[in-house]
């Protein structure tokens, strides 16, 4: 389609270190649940794009895993991901938490910022957690880490600044075209969807220390006209068998819970109904298993 000179788009990768509050930024402003958010860190796996259509702009957010040392083969995968999509994008949105101060692992990011040379904003997230004594000295000191374009004070999870941080967002990016169809707001498919519906609500409601070995493969995804409904059934992998005994509970009564939870945030995704079936397997220290993360689609 030609271009129209008033008309903005491009990729916006939101980037730090675990647990800071990407995931809930992303939906936020697309207006959609497209990222998993739990209060456990390391969450968020794979690139995952965000859109964000407006007659004036279209704007492709990229939420990326956070960024942290990795442990095993999985930890370098992800965090290799996070460090290339500041290659492939137009801005860059880092994210920090103001409750933690500026880490080790920030001046780390400042320091891929520094090498990718793209146009970024600093986000000092969690600021309705801490006086005002205590944010604006943060903003000084993320000041210091990278030549900004705007620094700004926000709560994602109240909502406060983030249409100041989309705004400025807007502001930033190139004149272009539509990248994707005006209702899309995610470029990935509705089985990948579902499966980290799946993984999401079993990281809400296990407690227990499992979520780094837990993963979600969808084996069948599949309409069936005549009942009206899809059909999902997918596997749930931890690494050791006590933790699949967490997974499922006593007497079933878990995975139960799990599948329900899940079964209806699926079904308000898709506005169909849905069959989901669960499996729970032990697959040992799948995470250093290079053929695990190619059939887990992380390699």
């Amino acid at each position: 389609m030609p271009i129209d000179k008033k008309f903005r788009s491009g990729f916006v990768a939101i980037i730090g270190r675990p647990n800071v509050g990407k995931s809930t930024i992303l939906n936020h402003l697309v207006g959609e649940k497209v990222a998993v958010v739990t209060e456990k860190p390391e969450t968020t796996r794979d690139k995952i794009r965000g859109i964000l259509t407006r007659p004036d702009a279209q704007v492709i957010f990229v939420d990326t895993p956070g960024i942290h040392k990795p442990a095993n083969l999985l930890g370098k995968q992800i965090t290799q991901a996070a460090k290339d999509s500041l290659l492939e994008v137009d801005l860059i949105v880092f994210v920090l938490d103001v409750t933690k101060g500026v880490t080790q692992e920030d001046r780390l990011i400042s320091g891929l910022l520094k090498e990718a040379k793209k146009p970024a904003i600093a986000l000092i997230n969690k600021v309705d957690k801490v006086s005002k004594s205590l944010a604006l000295p943060m903003i000084e000191e993320a000041a210091r880490l990278y030549d900004f374009r705007e620094i700004i004070p926000a709560s994602a999870t109240k909502g406060d600044n983030m249409d100041v941080l989309l705004k400025k967002t807007v502001e930033y990016l190139p004149e272009g075209p539509k990248y994707f169809p005006d209702e899309q707001y995610t470029d990935r498919t509705e089985r990948f969807m579902a499966g980290e519906v799946v993984r999401g609500k079993a990281l809400e409601l296990t407690r227990e220390e499992i979520p780094h070995s837990l993963a979600v493969l969808v084996e069948e995804f599949k309409e069936r006209p005549k009942k009206k409904l899809i059909y999902v059934r997918a596997i749930i992998f931890v690494e050791r068998h006590s933790q699949k005994k967490i997974i499922v509970g006593h007497k079933g009564q878990m995975l139960k819970a799990i599948g329900e939870a899940a079964r209806k945030e699926i079904e308000d995704l898709l506005k169909k109904r849905v069959y989901l079936e669960l499996w729970v397997k032990v697959y040992e220290n799948w995470r250093k298993d290079p053929q695990a993360l190619k059939m887990l689609g992380y390699a």
